[in-house]
């Protein structure tokens, strides 16, 4: 019965933080979602007249800019620490990043325990150069709760360890793999992480860094690369399409893996092609038989009939 209670009382803890974790994204970081699964489309089109999700432009709509001048009228000393966050994330996405960094480090000092200011100040750090610090923050960060961000912390602790190593960011997520052919086929390969939940945490980190990054970028191009073999594996190789070319486009040197995912793909839809038209005729034969079967017999039907009904009238 403790036992029941306690775990009971540990699941509750568990939704409550990631429900406050959730809570503290604005709605210009919030992964679009169908169901629990990423809205592949909004990532990288125009949807609706609305910027696509990995763009500078999305978070940098107009609405982040307003939200800023009534955080000014107000003044940063008047503000609370839930307006004082808000203001320095959002010089921090669309203005004076060291700044930003400052604002977040006097409020770090006195809040040391909250996320959203670990976290902010983390891609701060990143962002500002300073990626030993960034390193340790996010991982204070991850010791505070590692359901913020959509849980994926962890990728940005792997970037940064990276950074400061062999900058080997292809074992980042480090699918593991060497023949993407047999690889994207294989129905015994199981994923170490879900794979749902890992294309959220890469969508929305990909979401943070296209907001300050331009292209060329080796994280933002590996990380693409990664979710589009992620999506060929487990939705369709034509959803992985554009999400191969955005991978190109942020990061040029991955044009020659691009264009061989681009062949591999193409060589499997022309073998399925192939196979459905062998398949076709396989089926078409006997079918064709046997409606020549049926043709013959109801020939020599209505023949014996004829024979049958002469003999009646003589």
């Amino acid at each position: 019965m403790r036992r029941m209670m306690y775990t009971l009382w540990a699941l509750c803890l568990f939704l409550q933080v990631a429900t406050i974790a959730e809570a503290q994204l604005s709605p210009s970081q919030r992964v679009p979602l169908v169901g629990e699964k990423v809205d592949l489309n909004a990532l990288v089109h125009v949807q609706h007249g609305k910027p696509a999700y990995w763009s500078a432009q999305f978070s940098a709509d107009g609405s982040l800019t307003n939200q800023l001048d009534s955080l000014q009228r107000i003044g940063f000393a008047n503000l609370d620490l839930r307006g004082k966050t808000t203001y320095a994330i959002i010089v921090l996405k669309t203005g004076d990043k060291a700044a930003a960094v400052q604002q977040l480090e006097a409020l770090y000092t006195l809040h040391p325990d909250d996320y959203a200011i670990a976290a902010h100040l983390a891609w701060g750090y990143e962002f500002t150069g300073k990626i030993d610090k960034a390193l340790e923050t996010v991982r204070k960060a991850q010791a505070i709760t590692r359901q913020g961000n959509y849980g994926s912390d962890w990728i940005q602790e792997r970037i940064l360890e990276e950074k400061l190593g062999k900058q080997q960011f292809d074992k980042v997520i480090n699918l593991g793999f060497k023949d993407y052919g047999q690889w994207v086929i294989d129905k015994q390969y199981v994923f170490v992480r879900n794979p749902d939940s890992l294309k959220v945490q890469i969508a929305y980190q990909l979401h943070e860094r296209t907001g300050y990054m331009s292209p060329p970028d080796q994280v933002v191009g590996q990380l693409a690369l990664d979710f589009a073999d992620i999506v060929a594996k487990t939705d369709s190789r034509g959803e992985a399409i554009p999400f191969y070319d955005y991978a190109a486009l942020y990061e040029p040197s991955l044009k020659k893996t691009v264009d061989a995912r681009h062949e591999a793909i193409k060589a499997e839809q022309q073998e399925v092609q192939g196979t459905f038209r062998w398949a076709s005729v396989v089926w078409a034969i006997p079918l064709l038989a046997f409606f020549a079967i049926l043709f013959s017999w109801l020939r020599v039907m209505r023949k014996q009939k004829k024979e049958a009904g002469r003999q009646v009238d003589r």
